[in-house]
């Protein structure tokens, strides 16, 4: 089937190029026009932005002479951690010179505070201490074990020794 022309002509056309070529003047107008619209807009942006610095400048209070002195003061507790993994070494640190540390506790009394590691050293040698024995009851009868201890008076129990204390041995 051959080509036809609508508007009556009967030749074929043949494939080729545009006859006219863009409008270079219109190209180069709008590429003016665009630039002198951006240009425009940046120097309202810049007198936007020094009118709104001026105004809240105008707007900012100065601080009471009050709070100003008091600048230096820390918020109450519980403040939050600015260093967590330095608060947790520190922590471990202090309790790891507690656990190796000699000082005494009560010097009257004789008790002694001693790092863990000798403690568990005596104690290796030593052994546990063995609790000692319940009071004779009164009346020279042995008394009879019963399975829940009752609240005991630091009378009964030989001076102040606790009432669980008493009533179970170890082992022998």
């Amino acid at each position: 089937m051959a080509h036809t022309d609508p508007h009556g002509a009967t030749a074929p056309v043949a494939p080729g190029h545009e006859t006219s070529d863009a409008n270079l003047g219109g190209v180069e107008r709008l590429i003016v026009a665009l630039s002198i619209f951006l240009a425009l807009v940046f120097v309202l942006m810049w007198f936007l932005y020094a009118q709104f610095r001026s105004r809240e400048a105008a707007r900012d209070v100065q601080p009471s002479p009050v709070a100003v002195r008091q600048g230096d003061r820390l918020p109450p507790t519980p403040r939050l951690q600015t260093n967590p993994s330095l608060d947790l070494r520190m922590f471990r640190q202090a309790e790891q010179a507690e656990l190796e540390t000699f000082k005494w506790i009560d010097r009257q009394a004789g008790i002694a505070q001693i790092p863990i590691a000798r403690a568990i050293e005596i104690l290796g040698e030593r052994g546990l201490p063995v609790p000692p024995p319940p009071p004779p009851a009164p009346g020279g009868a042995a008394p009879a074990p019963s399975a829940q201890p009752g609240p005991a008076s630091s009378a009964s129990t030989g001076g102040g020794a606790p009432a669980a204390r008493t009533a179970h041995q170890a082992p022998r």
